[in-house]
C-alpha cells in the first residue's frame, strides 16, 4: 500500500602497484619488506594463495581492497607470513610495514562505509508489533526467513526488500490490526469437562490402566499424536483456554516428565501448542495450563523417559502416570475490550467512528510505531489517505485499518533509520533509544527509554547506565540471550538433523528443548551474575535439570526446570564447548566431524574465518564400514600442503571435541549400525563398535594435549583470544553490521575496559554501550 515511500538506498593506497618496481610511494621501510618476505611465493610464477602482487592493485576505493589488504595486514601482524620455513622479518622492518598500512586502511575502511537503513528482521517485526499492539500473535510465519551477513540476520547489508515481501508485510500488518481490535459484548466463557482417557476404554488394561478416577498410560510416544487426548470434546471457538487436571505416577516413587501438548489436529496442516514439559509425583498434584489455541483444539498428555512397548500392562507393576478428567476453561479475557483494542483505538466506536476520531488515533499511534515524534506531514498523509477512502464510500473501519496497515509498511516503522545527511558524528537521542531496545530487547523502545530521548538525558553516563540496568532486568531480555545465542552457537539449527534412532535411541525432544535450555540459561546466568566471560571456555558450574543430568552421568538433579549445578571436580563438562546443543548442531546426525566442529570453534571462540578448501580438493567422508578413521583420513589430508595451511588449525579443536557423539553424550569408542547381509533388505541390524575415541592433538602453535579438558585449559590460557572474539559478535550484533579496520580501536578499548571488570558478561555488555562506536551512524 505505502510500497512507493520505501527507502531506495577516494583514497590512493601507498603501495601503487600494478608493477611493483615502479612502486616509488612505497615507503623506505615498505617496499624492502614485501620485496624481500612477499613477492618470491606471490610474484608473477607463483601466485600461492592466489595472490599476486604484482597485480594487486592499491587502490583503496574499493571495499574488495580493503579487504584482501587487511588479510595481508593481520597474516603479517600474526606471524603467519611469511610462512615457517622462510627466512623471518626484522621486526623494525615489520613493525615499520605494518605501521604504513594501518592508518590509510582505518581511513578507507571509515570512508568506505555508508549508512545502511536497517530493516526489522523477521523476528524483531513480531516483536515489535506485539510491543506496539500489547498482543500475543505470531506473524513471522508469514515473513520469509532473512538472510544472515557476518554471522547475524539483523545485519542491515543482507535485510533487502521487495515488492514482494512487501506484500508479505501488508498482510502482516493487516492481520495483527485485525487481531487487535474487537466487535461487540465479550464472548461468553464457558467451562466444560472432557476425559482424556474416553478414547482407549477398550485398551484397559491391556494397554492403559485405571486408578482412581485417573487414566494410566505406561509407554513413551515420540510421535505428535497421542490418545490420551481430550478430542471427545473440542474447543468451540478459537481463544486463551485453562486447561485444569489431575495428574499422579503409577507404580513409581520417582518423578516421571510428561509432556503436554495442544493440537487443532489438522492433518499435515495441524498446529501444534507445546505447553511445557512436568513432574508427575506419586502425591497426586493439580495442573492449570492456559495458551491461546485455535477453533477445534484438544490436550493430549506424552510420558517422556518410560518404555516405548508394553505387550501386556495388566501382566506387572508398570511405572506410568495418571492423568485426570480435565477441565476446560475459554475464551478467557482480562479485560473487554482487550488491551490491544484500548491501546489502539481507545473508546472510539468502529461503526460510527468520524475523520476526526481516526485522526485522534493516528496522531497517538503514528510516534509510538515510528519511536520518534512525528511530523504534521506525516500525520497529514495518513489521515488523507483514509479521508479518500470514506470519500469513496468505505466504511469507517475500513479505511481506519487501511491507515493504520500503512503506518506499519511504512520506512519508518520498517527501519531502524538513522538520518545522516548532515554528516553528524552521533544518532540522535530517539535512534540511540531504539539502537539500545533492539540490542536487548530484540523490539522498539518503550515509555521510559523514549522519555529519556525526548528530555535529551540518554548520553548521560548515569542514565545510560541505569537504562541498561533496567532493560537487563526486564523479561523481554530473554529475547537478546535466546536470539544472539541462537546464532552465534547456532543454537537455531537444533532441528536442522535427526539422530539415527537406532544408534542413539534415547535422543527425544524433552532432551533437545533441554539442551537448548542450557545454553540459553548459561549465557543468562552469566549476564545476571555478571560472571567471567572465560566460563563459556571452561566452568565449575554448568546449567542441569534431570533429563541432561542423566544425559551426561551427573547425579543428584532432579525437576524439569534448568537450574545451576556444580560439576564435579574431574567432569568433563563446563563451559559451553561440551554443552549438548552445541555439539548437537555441529554433528550430522548419525557421525561427527572434528573438520565440521573445528571450523565452528575457529569462528566461533576464536574468531578465525576458515576459508573454502581449494577447487578439486574431495572433502572427508566418515567411513561407514569402519576400516579407517576419520583421524587417519584427515591425516592423510594434511599432506596435501594446501589443505594442511588450514587443516592444521582446523583439526585439532575438532579432535578434542570427538569424546562426544552426534548427541553430545560422552564417549570412548565409536558405533555403528550394522545391517546383518541376511535381513539386508528390511534394514534389520544391530550397534556395534567401531573403533576407539582418539581426542588428543596438537594446536598449530605447537602445545598438545591429550584430551578436551587439557584442550579447555590450552584455551584458557589464550583467553584474550576468546575475548575479542566475543567482543567482536557481540558489538556486531548490537550494531546491526559488520565491522572493519576502523573499529578496531574501539574493540580495543572495550576489550581494556572489560579487562578492569574482571572480563563480566554484563560489563561487556555496557563497555559496548559506553563505546562511542555504539552511537556514530
Amino acid at each position: 500500500m505505502m510500497c512507493s515511500q520505501l527507502l531506495r538506498f577516494t583514497i590512493v593506497f601507498l603501495i601503487a602497484v600494478p608493477c611493483l618496481a615502479e612502486a616509488a610511494d612505497l615507503g623506505a621501510s615498505t617496499k624492502p619488506f614485501l620485496v624481500k618476505h612477499c613477492v618470491g611465493c606471490h610474484g608473477d610464477d607463483t601466485k600461492e594463495g592466489g595472490l599476486d602482487l604484482k597485480t594487486l592493485t592499491g587502490d583503496l576505493s574499493d571495499r574488495a581492497h580493503v579487504e584482501r589488504w587487511t588479510r595481508i595486514y593481520d597474516r603479517v601482524a600474526k606471524g603467519e607470513m611469511p610462512p615457517e620455513g622462510e627466512p623471518r622479518p626484522d621486526a623494525t622492518l615489520q613493525r615499520a610495514f605494518l605501521a604504513s598500512i594501518a592508518m590509510p586502511l582505518k581511513s578507507a575502511d571509515s570512508q568506505l562505509r555508508e549508512v545502511v537503513q536497517r530493516r526489522l528482521n523477521r523476528e524483531e517485526y513480531q516483536f515489535t508489533v506485539r510491543d506496539l499492539l500489547g498482543l500475543v500473535i505470531e506473524l513471522k510465519q508469514l515473513l520469509p526467513e532473512d538472510q544472515q551477513a557476518g554471522g547475524f540476520d539483523n545485519n542491515g547489508e543482507a535485510l533487502a526488500i521487495s515488492a514482494e515481501l512487501m506484500g508479505q508485510y501488508l498482510k502482516a500488518a493487516e492481520t495483527a490490526i485485525d487481531a487487535a481490535t474487537v466487535h461487540g459484548d465479550q464472548p461468553k466463557s464457558t467451562t466444560f469437562v472432557v476425559d482424556p482417557g474416553s478414547e482407549v476404554k477398550n485398551d484397559i488394561p491391556k494397554f492403559f490402566g485405571l486408578e482412581n478416577g485417573r487414566t494410566v498410560i505406561y509407554t513413551t510416544d515420540n510421535g505428535n499424536y497421542s490418545k490420551l487426548a481430550t478430542r471427545e470434546k473440542r474447543t468451540p471457538t478459537a481463544g486463551r483456554y485453562r486447561f485444569k487436571f489431575e495428574a499422579a505416577t503409577h507404580h513409581s516413587s520417582d518423578p516421571i516428565i510428561f509432556n503436554a501438548r495442544v493440537s487443532d489436529f489438522d492433518g499435515l496442516a495441524a498446529t501444534n501448542i507445546n505447553l511445557g514439559y512436568f513432574d508427575a509425583t506419586a502425591k497426586p498434584k493439580t495442573f492449570e495450563l492456559e495458551a491461546k489455541v485455535g477453533e477445534r483444539s484438544a490436550i493430549q498428555f506424552f510420558l517422556i523417559g518410560l518404555t516405548t512397548w508394553i505387550n501386556d500392562a495388566s501382566s506387572g507393576e508398570f511405572a506410568g502416570v495418571g492423568f485426570g478428567p480435565v477441565e476446560i476453561t475459554g475464551p478467557l479475557f482480562d479485560q473487554w475490550p482487550p488491551a490491544s483494542h484500548q491501546t489502539l483505538i481507545g473508546d472510539v466506536d468502529l461503526k460510527a467512528g468520524t475523520l476526526a476520531d481516526a485522526e485522534r488515533i493516528l496522531r497517538a499511534f503514528i510516534p509510538r510505531a515510528f519511536r520518534r515524534p512525528a511530523t504534521e506531514a506525516e500525520v497529514s498523509r495518513y489521515v488523507t489517505l483514509v479521508k479518500q477512502r470514506m470519500a469513496a464510500g468505505r466504511s469507517f473501519e475500513t479505511s481506519l485499518k487501511a491507515g493504520l496497515a500503512a503506518v506499519l509498511c511504512s520506512p519508518n516503522f520498517l527501519y531502524l533509520r538513522e538520518d545522516n545527511s548532515d554528516g553528524k558524528p552521533q544518532i540522535s537521542d530517539y535512534e540511540l533509544a531504539s539502537r539500545l531496545s533492539y540490542f536487548l530487547w530484540s523490539s522498539m523502545p518503550d515509555t521510559e527509554l523514549l522519555e529519556c530521548a525526548q528530555k535529551q538525558t540518554l548520553r548521560q553516563p548515569k542514565v545510560l547506565h541505569a537504562q541498561v540496568e533496567r532493560l537487563l532486568n526486564d523479561p523481554r531480555r530473554n529475547r537478546f540471550i535466546a536470539d544472539f545465542t541462537g546464532q552465534w552457537l547456532k543454537l537455531r539449527q537444533i532441528d536442522a538433523t535427526t539422530p539415527d534412532a537406532r544408534v542413539y535411541a534415547e535422543f527425544d525432544d524433552f532432551l533437545k528443548v533441554s539442551m537448548v535450555a542450557e545454553s540459553q540459561g548459561f549465557f543468562g546466568t552469566l549476564l545476571d551474575e555478571d560472571l567471567n566471560i572465560r566460563n563459556f571456555l571452561d566452568s565449575d558450574f554448568v546449567m542441569l535439570n534431570a533429563r541432561l543430568a542423566r544425559h551426561y552421568g551427573i547425579e543428584g538433579v532432579q525437576g524439569v526446570e534448568i537450574r545451576k549445578t556444580s560439576l564435579p571436580k574431574e567432569s568433563i563438562r563446563g563451559g559451553a564447548l561440551t554443552q549438548g546443543a552445541v555439539l548437537k548442531v555441529t554433528a550430522n546426525g548419525t557421525n561427527t566431524s572434528p573438520v565440521v566442529r573445528g571450523v565452528w570453534v575457529l569462528e566461533n571462540f576464536l574468531g578465525q574465518t576458515t576459508p573454502p578448501p581449494p577447487p578439486n580438493v574431495g572433502g572427508i567422508e566418515p567411513d561407514i564400514r569402519g576400516a579407517t578413521t576419520i583421524r587417519e583420513q584427515l591425516d592423510k589430508h594434511r599432506s596435501v600442503e594446501s589443505c594442511n595451511v588450514c587443516h592444521r588449525h582446523i583439526d585439532p579443536p575438532g579432535f578434542a571435541l570427538e569424546s562426544f557423539d552426534p548427541v553430545g553424550k560422552y564417549r570412548q569408542q565409536y558405533l555403528r549400525f550394522y545391517v546383518e547381509p541376511q535381513f539386508a533388505d528390511k534394514g534389520w541390524g544391530k550397534v556395534i563398535k567401531a573403533g576407539n575415541v582418539d581426542p588428543s592433538g596438537q594446536l598449530s602453535t605447537g602445545e598438545k594435549f591429550a584430551d578436551v579438558k587439557e584442550f579447555k585449559k590450552l584455551l584458557l590460557q589464550n583467553e584474550d583470544r576468546f575475548a575479542k572474539c566475543l567482543t567482536e559478535k557481540l558489538t556486531t550484533y548490537a550494531l546491526g553490521r559488520e565491522l572493519g579496520f576502523s573499529d578496531r580501536e574501539a574493540i580495543d578499548d572495550i576489550l581494556k575496559q572489560n579487562v578492569t571488570q574482571d572480563r563480566g558478561l554484563r560489563s561487556l555488555v555496557h563497555a559496548i554501550i559506553e563505546s562511542p562506536v555504539f552511537v556514530r551512524p
